[in-house]
């Protein structure tokens, strides 16, 4: 590795560990909403929305755009429903909610299959329910439904039944242990554990848990969490990543104080882990949002939500690998030099990021890698260059390591062999291109704008 990131793989590592969470465009998106319910479309490589704000919109995220999707056959509208997808075959069950008038919640079992929804016919269900969780048991390919309000918008209608769903039929599990009957829980698969995981909620007065859980199919286990966890909440969610066997936990609310969180958790079958930083979560922080994992791309993706003030949003934020571009750059003889991404950094991985309209006449360019976008060497960023002979030019990054790249045609990539370690999941840094010009000023050189790149898997 060259002298400039052998420096900068030094300093990343004693720098504060930050998430992975990044605002990520997408055009003709619903409109803004809470309530929705996010899960993967394995079969078609797409996230779906179902619902929000009591509506049956039926929505898909396909690479980059939201498309309404308009099957023969779709549930009625409901809200505070909940949905688990079958990681082997893709199928999405859709059971209960309220329709937001009479706030009765219904006892209908919905199956999508990647082409249209179907009304299932149960000889038993879990009755009307509405503010209930449910997960897929990957290990016993079985849906896990726990808890929810029943019938009545009476909050103290809340249940602690456990219910699975296998096979086109549900069933009554009746374990030993039982958690506190609440709504508006956390749950996932957690696949460190193969075992489901629950978290938080709030009782029949609204008082929060901060309690985790874990269904093995047999028996309820409440989990000793001796370190950190977090604080009381509901209308939280939880997706599990699978790829790092762990779950991860984002935002929700004090159902009594009416705090809405903005932080992320990530448990690892035993502890729960606070991942900080400037990353540590979404903007603004959000409750009652829709959340799900998208198993190609291996990323969480987040939609929408309510804010303070009971504000809503339809923008997408994803957890994974982040490139994240800001600033502009400055004009030189061929434009302004701009910098795009390549491959993502992704940890084992080589990642890669473009520059181009570069001047054609230099055969190089060159790469500023820093750990702020805040503060350099001479004081806060951004900075002018304009003394330095750069009219027009800004600084962004601190500049802790250069690396000089070749250029041809204008253009160049920049390119850093992600090390595998661990320890650098969630790492930020900061890039930014220079491109050597000599008609362009008096110091012969201008600038792109500028990217901060997470570090993610």
């Amino acid at each position: 590795m060259p002298a400039g990131r052998c420096l900068l793989a030094a300093a990343l590592a004693t720098t504060p560990v930050v998430a992975q969470w990044g605002p990520t465009p997408a055009t003709t998106p619903p409109l803004e909403r809470s309530g929705a319910l996010l899960a993967y479309d394995l079969p078609n490589t797409r996230v779906l929305l179902f619902g929000g704000n009591w509506s049956n919109e039926f929505w898909a995220l396909d690479n980059g755009a939201w498309t309404q999707l308009t099957p023969a056959t779709l549930p009625s509208p409901r809200a505070r429903a909940a949905l688990a997808v079958d990681t082997l075959l893709g199928n999405v069950l859709l059971y209960g909610g309220d329709d937001g008038n009479n706030r009765l919640a219904n006892d209908e079992t919905w199956v999508y299959d990647g082409t249209d929804w179907s009304l299932a016919t149960t000889l038993l269900s879990p009755g009307g329910l509405a503010r209930h969780s449910m997960a897929f048991d990957l290990v016993r390919q079985t849906t896990v439904l726990f808890g929810g309000r029943h019938d009545s918008w009476v909050p103290t209608q809340l249940r602690n039944e456990t219910w699975e769903f296998a096979n086109g039929a549900w069933s009554q599990a009746f374990p030993t242990n039982v958690p506190p009957a609440r709504g508006d829980a956390a749950m996932c698969y957690q696949p460190a554990l193969g075992q489901v995981l629950m978290f938080g909620g709030h009782d029949g007065n609204d008082v929060p848990f901060d309690d985790t859980w874990a269904f093995d199919g047999t028996d309820w286990t409440q989990l000793n969490v001796t370190g950190p966890r977090p604080a009381a909440r509901a209308g939280a969610r939880m997706a599990q990543i699978l790829t790092r066997n762990i779950a991860v936990l984002m935002g929700g609310q004090d159902s009594q104080t009416l705090q809405i969180y903005n932080d992320t958790w990530e448990h690892d079958g035993v502890n729960w882990r606070q991942v900080n930083g400037t990353y540590g979560g979404v903007y603004p922080a959000r409750a009652e949002f829709g959340m799900t994992h998208d198993l190609v791309r291996d990323r969480l993706v987040l939609f929408g939500g309510r804010i303070a003030n009971n504000g809503l949003r339809n923008d997408v934020w994803e957890y994974g690998a982040q490139f994240q571009p800001f600033g502009s750059g400055c004009v030189g003889s061929n434009g302004v030099p701009t910098l795009t991404a390549g491959n993502p950094p992704q940890l084992g991985q080589t990642t890669t990021a473009v520059l181009s309209n570069l001047d054609l006449s230099s055969g190089v360019a060159l790469m500023a890698v820093g750990l702020s976008r805040q503060q350099w060497a001479l004081g806060p960023l951004p900075a002018l260059l304009s003394g330095y002979g750069m009219p027009g030019c800004r600084v962004y990054t601190s500049c802790d390591a250069f690396t000089a790249i070749p250029s041809s045609g204008g253009t160049a990539t920049w390119s850093w062999n992600v090390p595998t370690w661990p320890g650098f999941l969630g790492e930020a840094f900061h890039l930014q291109g220079l491109s050597l010009d000599p008609g362009a000023n008096a110091a012969g050189a201008v600038v792109s704008n500028a990217a901060t790149i997470v570090l993610g898997t």
